[in-house]
């Protein structure tokens, strides 16, 4: 299946790879292309009024966060997300981020302790669901921070990309599932300004189970879907 997109949709966001990158990675996370669609390369320089230089290297970013599958000889495929991958990413992060959280806690300032209050207060009076899955992101590296383990923050970094955007998106368009999501987050910084470093610890490491499961859920209910509509 081919993705069409609306004449001229990009224009205002400039020809640079970056701009194009950007909005289609919005277009795929908020599920407007579609995975399995094939990308026409040419057919999306023409319509962008762009050359197919900036919309291959776009591609090509895409296609490093995974949400893009490239094809010799073929046209590129909008990637579907496998729980496979959910897992994956889920599991590097409940490894990391709970022991990253713990050399950070101590090391957390009135300053970073406030910042992160102001991006915890943004995400929960946020409306725009594209701008939940960054401030969740902002969210989880500020209190990640101050750690001295850059590598491991880096690595967790990562995983904040790509199919894991697209899963989160997927959590917070559900009404029912982001007041919990946003307590979790209260709770661990709670107890990070309490200074209280296991309990900081084993809240990020439920709540990414937590988030885990509900990921899980909807890939299943979404995968149910299909099947119905394939019958």
């Amino acid at each position: 299946m081919e993705t069409e997109m609306n004449e001229g949709s990009l224009l205002s966001y400039g020809d640079g790879p970056q701009a194009i990158y950007e909005e289609l990675k919005q277009r795929i996370v908020e599920g407007r292309l579609e995975g399995g669609s094939e990308l026409k390369i040419m057919t999306l320089a023409r319509q962008l009024g762009v050359s197919i230089v900036p919309v291959r290297e776009a591609i090509r970013i895409l296609a490093a966060e995974d949400l893009i599958i490239l094809r010799p000889r073929r046209s590129p495929l909008v990637a579907k997300v496998d729980r496979r991958d959910l897992v994956e990413i889920n599991s590097i992060r409940g490894a990391l981020e709970p022991m990253v959280l713990r050399d950070s806690v101590p090391k957390h300032s009135p300053e970073t302790l406030i910042a992160c209050e102001l991006l915890l207060k943004q995400d929960r009076n946020c409306r725009e669901h594209w701008e939940n899955v960054e401030l969740n992101r902002q969210f989880h590296l500020a209190l990640l921070a101050p750690s001295s383990f850059e590598r491991a923050t880096s690595i967790i970094a990562d995983q904040y990309v790509g199919l894991a955007r697209l899963t989160h998106y997927m959590v917070v368009k559900q009404p029912s599932l982001v007041d919990q999501h946003h307590d979790e987050h209260a709770a661990i910084l709670e107890a990070v300004k309490q200074s209280d470093t296991e309990q900081a610890a084993e809240l990020m490491r439920s709540h990414i189970v937590r988030a885990t499961e509900r990921a899980r859920r909807l890939l299943d209910q979404a995968s149910g879907a299909e099947a119905d509509a394939d019958t």
